[in-house]
């Protein structure tokens, strides 16, 4: 099997059991995020996050771990929030002063993204990207949707490099991702437990 059929077979699995996943356990990870966020035990994140003015991060769709909670919590704390619009083969982040239509539209894959009225901020001055993926390995590796555009736009900033923050779930994570030199890989990982997880350990 090659490579690209490995990947497809764990994107698939993966957006399956994530679409399993009720409103009622998104709507807590939304709320619990922040703090698990806040007490990440990691010096190098610890210090970024204090003196950080600009974090990048995504809106959830098709079961993503929800991080809207965690904007408004950044927002709060006077950080300013950016959020990803896809432009043709690329993609850029917009600040954003809310999380409703006074910023997004829905846009490609039908993501909320930033109007279009919304420029693009210069990629270097990005402190933090909160990551999303559709899977890590144990290295912090990433597997992402597929279209590249987060290996694009890593790959594209020649100046300082942000932090970047993996979010995802437990099941998220496995030895098994195939990785290709293009693949970014996330500084820290913060995997949350999931329902399904629990009744495992119960069997």
């Amino acid at each position: 099997m090659s490579i690209s059929e490995e990947k497809k077979e764990i994107r698939s699995e993966i957006r399956r059991r994530r679409l399993q996943l009720d409103d009622e356990f998104l709507n807590e990870v939304d709320k619990e995020l922040p703090q698990a966020v806040f007490s990440i035990d990691d010096e190098d994140f610890r210090s970024i996050l204090k003196s950080s003015k600009r974090i990048a991060l995504y809106r959830a769709s098709g079961g993503e771990l929800p991080c809207d909670g965690l904007a408004e919590s950044f927002m709060k704390k006077g950080k300013i929030c950016c959020f990803p619009r896809i432009e043709g083969e690329n993609m850029v982040f917009c600040d954003c002063k809310a999380l409703d239509e006074s910023c997004f539209k829905t846009g490609a894959f039908g993501i909320m993204e930033p109007l279009d009225s919304l420029a693009a901020v210069d990629p270097e001055t990005i402190d933090i990207v909160v990551l999303p993926a559709v899977a890590y390995n144990e290295e912090g590796t990433r597997l992402g949707q597929g279209k590249g555009y987060y290996d694009r736009f890593y790959a594209g900033i020649k100046g300082k490099k942000p932090f970047l923050l993996g979010v995802c779930y437990d099941f998220q994570i496995s030895s098994e991702i195939p990785v290709e030199e293009h693949d970014i890989t996330a500084d820290v990982i913060l995997a949350i437990p999931t329902a399904e997880d629990d009744d495992e350990e119960e069997e």
